[in-house]
């Protein structure tokens, strides 16, 4: 399949690539120099907020598949980087279904689903969100309505609390690592509230097992589908290091996880990583062990 893939140098892109070797492969990027080199894979240089040669590139690329991963500028959530996003976004989104594309996996978030608490269906009303989940949900409409244009299928893949090697510093278990490292007590705020965490290898396989899958447009949750409350992480990532636990009694919290019923019927993908296996190999990473 000759495949169209953004955010190709971000934590999901860079581990969507590797599983994208058998098919021939466009990436646009604003550092193409950043981007692996092997045969079948391709570099644009693209400033995805304006056009340019990079929609000629694509036009001409004619990509069966598209996968939409990129969202500058994390974690800035303000309105001002959001509607960049948003523009840039719509932007590709136009450019792909003009150069006709059979289907196209779009990242989402899990905080489409707002202030809620729960196991989360993909039909659930959402509660209150913020601007980032706003402008995700009016990127949906948009998507929503080019699939009508131009008949294309798409996968609005809902992430949930993704995490592992390469994500931000300042994430939970980066933070956690660092704090042991250092000698320090963790500091977290909300120790009971409960998340569903989910491997980044995990969630690369699951983007592109919905770029492969004949399924019907519509939203995909992709999660463990297990609630992990953040202090038993934090006592884990405690547990790795031989310090003492952190959080020996947890309060009980809120929060929401993944109803993963229709991924599950839909496709032969499953969250193969346990929350033990996915921290130990997050850490080990980390430590430059593994």
């Amino acid at each position: 399949m000759r495949v169209l893939v953004t955010g190709g140098t971000g934590f999901l892109g860079s581990r969507v690539l590797p599983l994208l070797a058998e098919h021939d492969v466009l990436c646009l990027s604003r550092d193409p120099g950043r981007l692996p080199v092997r045969p079948g894979l391709r570099a644009a240089a693209a400033d995805l907020g304006q056009g340019g040669e990079w929609t000629r590139e694509v036009a001409a690329f004619r990509p069966q598949w598209g996968l939409h991963l990129a969202w500058e500028g994390l974690p800035d959530y303000s309105p001002e980087r959001c509607r960049q996003n948003l523009h840039a976004s719509v932007r590709v989104l136009d450019a792909v279904a003009r150069a006709g594309v059979t289907r196209v996996v779009v990242a989402g978030s899990c905080w489409e689903y707002g202030a809620v608490s729960g196991p989360m269906a993909e039909d659930a009303t959402p509660g209150d969100v913020g601007v980032f989940a706003a402008t995700k949900a009016e990127l949906l409409g948009e998507l929503t309505r080019l699939a009508s244009d131009f008949g294309l299928g798409f996968r609005w893949a809902r992430v949930f609390f993704v995490y592992g090697a390469g994500q931000r510093a300042t994430s939970l278990i980066p933070h956690l690592q660092a704090a042991y490292a250092a000698g320090r007590a963790p500091d977290i705020r909300e120790p009971g509230s409960v998340q569903d965490f989910v491997h980044i290898d995990d969630v690369a396989e699951a983007l592109v097992t919905l770029a492969a899958a004949d399924v019907p447009s519509g939203i995909f949750n992709v999660g463990s589908g297990e609630p992990t409350r953040v202090g038993d992480v934090a006592n884990r990532v405690a547990d790795y290091y031989g310090r003492p636990r952190p959080y020996p009694a947890l309060p009980e919290g809120r929060g929401f996880w993944a109803d993963m019923t229709k991924m599950h019927s839909s496709t032969a993908w499953r969250a193969r990583t346990g929350i033990d296996a996915g921290i130990k190999k997050t850490l080990a990473m980390l430590d430059g062990i593994a």
